[in-house]
C-alpha cells in the first residue's frame, strides 16, 4: 500500500506493508537498534551555548529535578529556585540529554549562572 506522509512541511510517498499480528520471536528482523538512534536529533540551528541552562534570577536552589543522562524536552523542569519566598521552576532551554549538573540544593545562584548542560 502506498501512502503520502508530510513531515515538517515536506511530503514523502512511502510503501507500507501490513504484517500479521502474531509474530514468532525467533524471526527477529536484525540487530537491535541503539537507543541513541531512536532519539530525535537537535534542531539544526541549535548552538552549543543554547544547550546550557542558566538561571534567570538570583536565588537559592531548592531542588534539582533531573539526573545525569536523563532525556528532557524543552521547558521540562530542570531545577527549582527560591527567590523572595517564591519558588520558580526553571525549564530546559532545548530538547536534549543532561550531561552535567552544575548546582546542588541549598546553593545560591546569580542571574546567568550555569545550572546544567544538555547534550
Amino acid at each position: 500500500m502506498k501512502l503520502r506522509i508530510t513531515l515538517e512541511g515536506q511530503s514523502y510517498v512511502v510503501e507500507v506493508e501490513t504484517l500479521p499480528e502474531a509474530r514468532d520471536e525467533s524471526e527477529e528482523s536484525g540487530p537491535e537498534v541503539p537507543q541513541s538512534v531512536l532519539q530525535p536529533p537537535l534542531p539544526v540551528d541549535t548552538r552549543p551555548e543554547d544547550r546550557i541552562c542558566r538561571s534567570p534570577i538570583a536565588g537559592v536552589i531548592v531542588s534539582v529535578s533531573t539526573v545525569l543522562g536523563q532525556r528532557v524536552t524543552q521547558n521540562d523542569p530542570v531545577v527549582i529556585i527560591e527567590a523572595m519566598k517564591m519558588q520558580t521552576a526553571i525549564g530546559a532551554p532545548v530538547d536534549g540529554t543532561v550531561q552535567e549538573i552544575h548546582v546542588s540544593p541549598g546553593q545560591s545562584v546569580k542571574p546567568g549562572q550555569k545550572l546544567c548542560t544538555l547534550g
